[in-house]
């Protein structure tokens, strides 16, 4: 399994220093990857000046990354997978992320990647139901200038149980950071840290 290579993390309003994306390796949805100022995941919002709460209110955390791209610059699939759900984020539990919003279901990982903020009039692009190879252009950034991109377990946290935006969601650039590696370093990794564990367990 092949993924894009990340080479480190930088600061925030940075550009994210990636190897270019090849088409069907794990990607950003914009490269390079920079975030945007106030951007960044969960970071603390204070007011308006900072970026939007949503429904939530100031002061308010960020659940994903804003990934910079000034109005018609193209939204890739982060991942290959389905296009599961899209709309103009003006219903819950995706109001906010409008004008347009994609949410594509990885393949691999399973997990569910959304991407806020796009042109309504490059809908087309990606309905329900289409395929997706990773890197395939599935929108474009609208006047936001950045695409919201969200890397969830569910598809919508379950509110009523008590979950929220950060008990179902990941940092994208983490969990770009894993896909770097590829799934046979994380095993081999795995393996070694418990038998490392079993061996101290042995000698104590």
């Amino acid at each position: 399994m092949a993924y894009a290579r990340v080479r480190h993390r930088a600061a925030l309003g940075a550009t994210i220093d990636l190897a270019a994306p090849e088409p069907g390796r794990p990607q950003p949805p914009i490269y390079p990857l920079q975030v945007g100022s106030h951007g960044g995941w969960r970071e603390v919002r204070a007011s308006p000046a900072d970026g939007s709460c949503g429904v939530s209110g100031y002061p308010c955390q960020h659940p994903g990354v804003d990934v910079a791209g000034s109005a018609g610059t193209p939204v890739v699939a982060p991942e290959t997978g389905t296009i599961v759900m899209a709309g103009d984020g003006n219903s819950a539990p995706y109001v906010g992320y409008g004008p347009w919003f994609a949410i594509v279901q990885g393949q691999d990982s399973g997990k569910f990647h959304l991407l806020g903020h796009l042109e309504p009039a490059t809908a087309g692009l990606a309905p329900i139901g289409a395929q997706m190879l990773a890197g395939q252009t599935l929108g474009m950034t609208s006047s936001a200038n950045h695409t919201h991109w969200e890397v969830r377990s569910k598809m919508a946290p379950d509110f009523a149980s008590g979950e929220n935006n950060f008990t179902n969601n990941t940092d994208p650039i983490g969990w770009l950071s894993m896909a770097a590696l590829g799934l046979g370093a994380v095993l081999v990794v795995g393996s070694a840290a418990i038998l490392l564990l079993l061996l101290i367990r042995r000698r104590s």
